[in-house]
């Protein structure tokens, strides 16, 4: 049975992750958690050993579900005390992006993502639906940093065990999921959603009931983003059209499409969030 280790096993990545392979049972798990909070979160889930960086050196992997921002500063303990030939798995495209991981050419390193469940996944759950992951059925990005071609039968393996139930894996590069995120979904997206929820709110202090405003803008979301992306084969009105195309003027900038959807910004991004520009 193969040994894997768990970096911050009880925090919000890695609670979830160490519950999943626990109840896997196909590998020799071992828990590294340094706080009460993360310490006593395991415990609601059977795990009261907690391991410390020592049992590294005997790990066919090492996972890291911690911050981007420690990433850069507790690999250089990691990874020297890592065997030969075992594999590094990064649960976020950032660090390997910005390059703050020291590297061996004797282990491997390869980063996955979860895509969350689809917009319009029906799936229920006890009546209700799953809406970050791990009941649902949710795709994945995976990318071999460096190392050989066997690492990534072996890191998919087990991101299908994390994040699952997975539909699909993806295989791309660490810039393609770095453009993927932060790039199209922290960057664009989240700040569009934002938006939006700014102008539910104002909406709502203009006098339309709560539940009116939200009934009118969630179910008016799904059907634009089937239009959108064409998904369904119906068109926008003519007014929505007008509506659509004066507001596109008025909210966004001429050029935010080439300043936003670029490497470079997704670089200075990245680097921001591994905390690699102070190195």
């Amino acid at each position: 049975m193969k040994k894997i280790a768990v970096i911050g096993a009880g925090g919000k990545m890695g609670f979830r992750t160490s519950g999943k392979l626990k109840a896997d049972g196909r590998y020799e798990c071992y828990f590294c958690e340094i706080s009460e909070t993360g310490i006593n979160k395991l415990k609601e889930i059977g795990i009261t050993e907690i391991s410390t960086f020592d049992v590294i050196k005997d790990m066919d992997y090492v996972l890291l579900a911690i911050p981007d921002i420690l990433i850069g500063k507790l690999s250089e303990q990691i990874i020297p005390k890592m065997k030969p030939g075992a594999l590094i798995i990064g649960l976020d495209p950032a660090a390997a992006y910005a390059g703050v991981m020291p590297v061996r050419e004797d282990i491997g390193y390869f980063v996955a993502h979860p895509h969350h469940p689809y917009l319009f996944n029906t799936e229920l759950f006890d009546g209700k639906p799953d809406l970050f992951g791990g009941m649902a059925m949710q795709d994945c990005s995976c990318a071999l940093y460096k190392g050989e071609e066997k690492f990534y039968s072996e890191g998919e393996s087990i991101v299908r065990i994390i994040f699952g139930p997975v539909a699909k894996t993806f295989r791309v590069t660490v810039k393609q999921m770095a453009l993927c995120e932060p790039g199209l979904v922290e960057s664009v997206g989240g700040p569009m959603i934002m938006a939006i929820k700014q102008a539910y709110e104002a909406i709502v202090k203009l006098g339309v009931p709560e539940e009116v405003a939200f009934s009118f803008m969630m179910g008016h979301l799904r059907v634009q983003v089937a239009i959108t992306f064409g998904l369904i084969d119906a068109k926008y009105s003519d007014g929505a059209i007008i509506a659509l195309n004066d507001a596109m003027e008025a909210i966004f900038q001429p050029n935010w499409l080439e300043k936003m959807v670029n490497e470079d910004y997704v670089s200075k991004s990245v680097q921001k969030i591994t905390d690699s520009l102070k190195k």
